[in-house]
């Protein structure tokens, strides 16, 4: 492993090698390369998502890393997880009830304002359909400007892929370990003969077993069919009408983790899962979008839009742990709950190129808004009550009297966010650009028990940018985030019933990006201070009394290297590294201590070899540096490396038509290993592991 002196000495000679390459690279001839138009490779030159416009990364005072729609096909990803492995800021936390948690930078990605789905917010409390997806921009640092409420490490924008002008047909199978099936159908093109009109249409239907047993002998099982369709409208050559729907089934058996004895370390039954096997959850998501493009003038374009999720959920769970009444008797607790989630949202956005005052403004004025609206049912009992702890450990049934429809009262929960935005990047010469911008927001919660707070910000950012090559770029950037706090409830608490503030989040970065090898390598790398303020910390006055205030911190400081594209014709890579110093700060019973689930150190590499008869070699690695399992640091998980690999081989059978063999091996050297997840609730890492594919493209 780097020590942090070392780590420094590489960030240093990459941040500066650049400029020894400014000048060659302006001489060197490309007779041996040519990029454009190649068939693979992960280099994305621009991204739409910092900004909230198509803007190169050179001119992004940030970093945004991009995962494209070629490396999530070579690793065949499936969930969300699968595709942010590949960007070593981002950490995996637990995945009880069935659905993926991160950390970016160490701050957790909360479902509702961690996710964008194409650049509006997106409930993300369900497994991701990656089917649906053409690549993925993970936006580091406070996003508040242009997306308001997000967390201080930023946020995940995943891009729905478009309908094609010309005909494209992909059918895939894949086959793997632990009984997976999956059958996939992507089918895009022109619906007229002048091709104003195009569709795509996606089909996904999944099937798998985990590889864990539950503890009766019976299978863990999950089924999830996807569903997308994909309009564009060309009613003029100005103006364009889009419009989506998509579906998310998912059945799956509960497997909320293993419990780790803290004073070994030692894994309790690593292999089983000790959820009931009528422990179940069942999602449906529904998604509808319809959004509109114009030019307005010849340097002028509107963009708008208007979105509805609706989520429905059935879970009944199984409490994987013996617990004990008021009586002292052994039970398990059970519970059986409905839940529906809408979220609205609406924007518009102005983008205009001007030039004013001698210097040019790439300009961007909107608005967008958020209406958040949740209901729940829910029925708890306790189970096994004045049995052993013998015979409710070997499994027992579903109580008779459990059933959300008993709950008489429906718990119900909503939010209104509101802002307007201004954002200019401002050009002065091929040397400098400035970008500078404020957001007004104003929100609107209203919790089950009718509690109301509204609350208003103002968000700034800004940032310099020099070039000091076409090839390159240095950029300080300074951003804010928010994120509302939960009014106090607690009768014992002297400030019981009071407002607060929401927690705060600012950015102080500095970094640098280079296109190298004839623009063929893109690296880039930062140095960046977070501070997370306004954090509620719990204090004891006496025996019975608490007192609870916003005094608490959060302080993460760390560095990120990355870099993604071609080495030579053959050889591609995306490799990303991350150094990450993370801790509670103003807290009695946290000082110090460092956030669950944030690792000091990790990497990711993921690479492609391609020989000249089709045939490709994948090989990726990704280290995770040691972490603690809960945030008063009692529980560490040892650091892993984990080694995957996969081989293709492609099949022209014209120009038209392709045929692709892939088989991919996870976890190649079998290393055990923890992911994420507490000590009452870690996650096993899965053992060797495989798939096979077959690919007919068109």
């Amino acid at each position: 492993m780097f020590s942090k002196s070392q780590l420094a000495l590489v960030i240093s000679a990459v941040l500066s090698t650049p400029f020894a390459y400014a000048e060659t690279d302006a001489s060197t001839t490309d007779e041996h390369m040519v990029v454009t138009g190649r068939d693979y490779g992960y280099k994305a030159d621009t991204n739409s998502s910092s900004m909230r416009m198509e803007a190169t990364q050179l001119e992004t005072p940030g970093q945004v890393s991009v995962i494209d729609e070629q490396l999530i096909d070579e690793q065949r990803a499936s969930t969300l997880g699968e595709v942010l492995k590949n960007d070593s800021s981002i950490s995996e936390g637990s995945k009880s009830t069935n659905r993926e948690r991160f950390y970016l930078r160490g701050f957790e990605l909360e479902s509702k304002s961690g996710f964008l789905r194409d650049g509006v917010q997106h409930w993300s409390h369900y497994r991701q359909p990656i089917e649906l997806l053409e690549r993925v921009e993970v936006v580091k640092g406070p996003a508040g400007l242009l997306y308001g409420q997000s967390t201080p490490g930023g946020l995940v924008n995943m891009i729905s892929k478009k309908p094609t002008y010309e005909t494209q047909v992909t059918i895939s199978q894949d086959i793997g370990s632990n009984n997976y099936t999956r059958s996939m159908a992507d089918v895009s093109g022109a619906l007229n003969e002048d091709k104003t009109l195009r569709a795509r249409v996606i089909l996904s239907q999944e099937n798998q077993d985990s590889w864990r047993t539950r503890f009766d002998g019976t299978d863990v099982e999950t089924e999830r069919m996807v569903g997308g369709l994909f309009v564009d409208y060309d009613i003029n050559e100005d103006i364009m009408l889009s419009a989506h729907y998509d579906r998310t089934n998912e059945l799956g058996d509960l497997d909320n983790g293993s419990k780790v004895d803290t004073t070994t370390g030692e894994v309790i039954d690593p292999n089983t899962v000790k959820d009931q096997n009528w422990a179940k959850t069942d999602n449906d998501v529904a998604n509808y979008a319809v959004g509109l493009t114009a030019n307005i003038t010849d340097s002028w374009s509107v963009k708008t839009g208007i979105s509805r999720q609706f989520y429905e959920r059935q879970r009944t769970e199984s409490d994987i742990h013996l617990d004990s009444n008021k009586a002292g008797d052994a039970v398990y607790k059970s519970s059986d709950r409905h839940d529906e989630w809408t979220f609205d949202t609406a924007y518009v956005d102005f983008t205009g190129d001007v030039d004013a005052l001698g210097v040019n403004h790439r300009l961007l004025v909107g608005a967008n808004g958020l209406h958040y609206d949740y209901k729940m049912l829910y029925d708890g009992t306790e189970s096994c009550k004045n049995a052993s702890p013998d015979t409710c450990s070997n499994g027992f049934n579903r109580p008779s009297d459990l059933d959300y429809r008993d709950d008489t009262e429906v718990s119900h929960s909503k939010s209104q966010h509101y802002g307007i935005y201004l954002q200019d990047l401002v050009t002065f010469n091929d040397s400098w650009q400035v970008l500078a911008g404020v957001r007004f927001a104003v929100d609107k919660t209203e919790d089950s028990k009718g509690k109301k707070e509204d609350y208003t910000n103002i968000l700034p950012k800004v940032g310099v940018i020099y070039h000091p090559a076409d090839n390159g770029s240095i950029y300080a950037v300074y951003s804010e985030s928010f994120e509302p706090i939960a009014t106090i409830d607690d009768e014992n608490d002297v400030n019981n019933g009071a407002e607060q503030d929401p927690s705060k989040g600012k950015l102080y970065e500095l970094g640098s990006k280079w296109e190298l090898l004839d623009n063929s390598l893109y690296v880039s790398g930062a140095l960046f201070h977070i501070i997370q303020s306004n954090m509620q910390v719990s204090e004891k006055i006496n025996t019975t009394d608490t007192r609870t205030t916003q005094v608490g911190e959060q302080i993460h400081t760390g560095i990120e290297l990355a870099a993604t594209g071609y080495l030579t014709e053959a050889f591609s890579l995306s490799a990303s590294t991350t150094l990450l110093d993370a801790k509670y700060e103003n807290d009695p019973a946290l000082e110090g201590k460092t956030p669950a689930d944030v690792p000091e150190f990790s990497a990711s590499i993921w690479s492609q070899y391609d020989f000249n008869n089709g045939t490709g070699i994948n090989l990726g690695v990704y280290h995770v540096g040691e972490r603690y399992g809960d945030s008063n640091n009692e529980f560490k998980k040892d650091a892993y490396t984990r080694v995957d690999m996969g081989i293709s081989h492609t099949i022209k059978y014209d120009e038209n038509l392709d045929f692709v063999a892939r088989f991919n091996i996870e976890n190649l050297l079998d290393t055990d290993y923890l992911a994420g997840g507490s000590a009452s609730g870690v996650v096993v890492g899965e053992g060797r592991n495989y798939m096979a594919t077959l690919q007919v493209k068109y």
